[in-house]
């Protein structure tokens, strides 16, 4: 093996006599150029690597003695052209490898005939294929080609012609506007299509009528407006259709009428305002439906009742004010809903009923104010809730009594400022708790759950973590760094505690002063006094006065 040497020169006569050679690893060196005759006698020769160099051209008859040659890595290289009859008299090749070079157009004829079976051209400089329409003629056995990556801004009619055996065409990250009537008409075995990433805008009629094995068609991320109800029609193996990333604001009725067996439906990052309730009449093969990142404002009733085998379902980044009581009816497969980014204030109870095997659940940024149990009705698998960027202000343990599975809930970026103590006693399984970003009142009121902090550290996995918002002299302070005696030193009691005390070996001083005011309210300030008292987390808070440590 020479590759990763630091070559920078090879001799004719540097392989000379090297006939039972069969592998060739020169990747990874400085080459700049291949002297001609230098692989003549490789007779053998079946697999060679000339990738990560630096070779700018090659001599026209360099490959011409290696019969026998199956696999050709030529990447990453600073080739501009080939000679038309490079690939000449090699009968076995089925892998060319030339991506990542600097080819700006490619001769007819260049890669036949031969059996070759990969071809991979992605991330070169090709500005046009129209007068190239020969270059992929006399391949009959290929079955994938890659031009990505480059100039190119049209296909010519023709110039995917005869390529009868090609099951995986990927023209993505071009500059394609537009697809004509007859480009794919020869691809009768074409399996996968990708289109996605270029300019594409108008398709024509009859485009893909000729692809009845598609599998998979990518057009994401295009500039396409609308699509006809018969542009898809004859795809009827298709199982992977991805449209998102375009600018569709509706999709005709029918659309997906003849397409039976379709699996992944990705239309996000549009701009689709409603979604018919007859959209979609295959349920029961679809796995996957992504609708996120559109305009929607609402859901028709039942919109998903059927799809018995959909697991993934994504809503979020949407304008959702409402769901329907009953959307999902018979989803039981779903493991991921994603809500996130809408405007929901509340949820029917029971929506979530039907979906027995959730997993992840995602209601961060929306506006509710309060949560319940009933939101979460039939999620006893669930494991995951987001909650977080709501204006959720208060929460009690019997919220959470049905999630018994859950170990993981984010709860950031809210309106808590204090929670009970026992408000996470119903989650078993707790494990991963996000809670920053909260205006937390760092007082006596919160001593209960400051505790409850203190020995359950491990769960928070909050970062930054959780800061006091309130008072003034504790603002940005962790709170879990703070003592007790910092806790109760300030706060605003919520109701005014008897003052009662069994303390031992401790003696209660009290003395009442007098204010004078329009009206006089009696100050009561009580004092421990006793070798004890360090240890006692005694507060005493009377109405309308600050609590003071004892």
């Amino acid at each position: 093996m020479l590759q990763r040497n630091a070559i920078r020169k090879l001799y004719s006569s540097t392989f000379q006599g090297l006939s039972h050679l069969k592998s060739l690893f020169l990747q990874q060196n400085n080459l700049t150029d291949i002297p001609a005759g230098i692989f003549d006698d490789l007779v053998n020769l079946e697999v060679l690597h000339l990738q990560e160099n630096k070779i700018t051209q090659l001599p026209a008859n360099l490959f011409s003695n290696l019969p026998k040659l199956k696999k050709l890595y030529l990447s990453n290289n600073r080739l501009s052209l080939l000679p038309s009859a490079i690939f000449l008299n090699l009968p076995n090749l089925t892998h060319i490898s030339l991506y990542e070079n600097q080819l700006s157009r490619l001769m007819p004829g260049t890669f036949g005939p031969m059996a070759l079976q990969e071809l991979w051209l992605y991330d070169n400089m090709l500005t046009h294929l129209e007068e190239n329409a020969g270059a992929f003629e006399g391949l009959p056995d290929i079955t994938t080609i890659e031009i990505s990556g480059t100039n190119v801004t049209s296909l010519p009619v023709g110039v995917f012609k005869d390529l009868h055996n090609l099951q995986k065409l990927v023209l993505k990250s071009n500059k394609i506007h537009n697809l004509e009537n007859g480009l794919f008409d020869d691809l009768k075995k074409l399996q996968e299509l990708h289109l996605h990433m270029n300019e594409i805008s108008s398709i024509e009629e009859g485009t893909f009528d000729n692809l009845e094995k598609l599998s998979l068609l990518h057009l994401g991320k295009n500039n396409l407006i609308s699509v006809s109800t018969s542009l898809f029609s004859k795809l009827k193996g298709l199982t992977i259709f991805r449209l998102y990333g375009n600018q569709l604001t509706a999709l005709p009725d029918g659309i997906f009428d003849h397409l039976p067996d379709l699996a992944e439906i990705a239309l996000h990052n549009n701009q689709i305002s409603l979604i018919q309730p007859n959209l979609f009449p295959h349920k029961s093969k679809l796995t996957k439906l992504s609708l996120d990142h559109n305009l929607l404002t609402e859901l028709q009733r039942d919109l998903f009742v059927g799809f018995s085998s959909l697991t993934t379902l994504t809503l979020h980044n949407n304008q959702l004010i409402s769901l329907p009581d009953i959307l999902f009816g018979e989803t039981p497969k779903i493991t991921q809903l994603s809500l996130s980014h809408n405007n929901l204030t509340h949820i029917p109870t029971g929506v979530f009923g039907p979906l027995k095997k959730l997993r992840k659940l995602d209601l961060s940024s929306n506006q509710f104010s309060s949560i319940s149990a009933e939101f979460f009705d039939g999620l006893e698998k669930l494991t995951d809730l987001n909650l977080q960027d709501n204006n959720i202000e208060s929460i009690k343990q019997e919220d959470f009594e049905k999630l018994q599975s859950l170990s993981s809930l984010k709860l950031g970026k809210n309106k808590l400022q204090s929670l009970p103590g026992d408000v996470f006693d119903a989650l078993p399984k707790l494990s991963k708790l996000y809670l920053n970003k909260n205006p937390w009142q760092c007082d006596c009121n919160l001593l209960s759950f400051f505790e409850w902090m203190k020995s359950n550290e491990e769960k928070i996995k909050s970062k930054p973590p959780e800061v006091c918002e309130s008072p003034k002299n504790l603002q940005n302070q962790s709170i879990t760094s703070l003592t007790e005696e910092q806790l109760c030193l300030t706060t605003s009691p919520t109701s005014t505690p008897l003052l009662t005390s069994t303390l031992p070996m401790t003696q209660l001083h009290t003395t009442t002063v007098s204010t004078t005011a329009t009206t006089t309210t009696p100050t009561t300030t009580t004092q421990l006094v006793g070798a004890s008292a360090g240890y006692y987390k005694a507060i005493i808070c009377i109405s309308f006065i600050k609590c003071q440590q004892s």
